[in-house]
């Protein structure tokens, strides 16, 4: 059925990878900012019945698994100095983005910046693809009429960018203490190590909007991995 190859995890298909990615095709936005979709029936709609097994008009985005993965680590030397750089990056798979739209949110919820460049006045429809924050009365008459078209945006090809991503992944600066000084003291060698981890991406889909390529969370992909910088002291006894 439709909800089971739109889901972050994907799906398989015939024809297609164990894991595939599919989306419901966006339509665009009525003149109220409500979002519309290609239905399983093959019209444009505000509904999309997830349960059907009618999978024909879904979008194939591609696999969620990288087909490339790997890294690059090189160490560069002077005199005391050392310095070690290892970046990794992975490439040809596809993310479904956080499910961050919902027809209702309280001051408890975070929103993410993409918000910004949401559908307020009408004609805002030509210009973006982000939907209104719906008002009461109209999210009464979506669910009078069983639609939920801002949880169906969640699986729309709209909400589906490019796994693929460079990412610094760890610098490291050693500074090995002359044994002239070393032999002053009771110790054989003594190196001085700064370590950072997990930098900066050099290069991630800018749709990403500062969600993590690199690691799923339930729903959605995680926020990014936090850095780390390190200094230690190595004691050689």
């Amino acid at each position: 059925m439709i909800y089971d190859l739109v889901v972050p995890e994907g799906g398989a298909l015939v024809g297609h990878p164990v894991r595939g990615l599919y989306s419901i095709p966006f339509a665009g936005l009525t003149d109220q900012g409500v979002p519309t979709f290609l239905s399983e029936k093959g019209d444009t709609s505000i509904g999309v019945y997830l349960q059907s097994d009618q999978v024909g008009n879904l979008k194939y985005e591609g696999p969620i698994d990288p087909t490339i993965l790997g890294g690059f680590t090189n160490t560069f030397s002077y005199k005391n100095l050392s310095l070690s750089v290892h970046i990794s990056y992975q490439l040809g798979n596809k993310i479904r983005l956080y499910p961050a739209f919902r027809s209702g949110y309280s001051d408890l919820d975070a929103l993410p910046n993409e918000f910004k460049n949401r559908w307020v006045l009408p004609g805002d429809e030509q210009i973006t693809d982000i939907p209104s924050i719906v008002d009461p009365y109209l999210n009464f008459d979506f669910n009078g009429l069983g639609n939920y078209p801002y949880n169906i945006y969640n699986y729309s090809d709209v909400r589906v960018v490019d796994g693929s991503f460079v990412r610094l992944k760890t610098v490291r600066l050693s500074y090995s203490i002359p044994q002239g000084i070393v032999r002053r003291t009771p110790f054989n060698n003594l190196t001085l190590d700064l370590t950072g981890n997990n930098l900066f991406l050099i290069y991630a889909d800018a749709g990403l909007n500062g969600q993590d390529p690199e690691f799923f969370n339930a729903g959605g992909v995680a926020q990014p991995l936090s850095k780390q910088v390190i200094l230690s002291l190595k004691i050689g006894l």
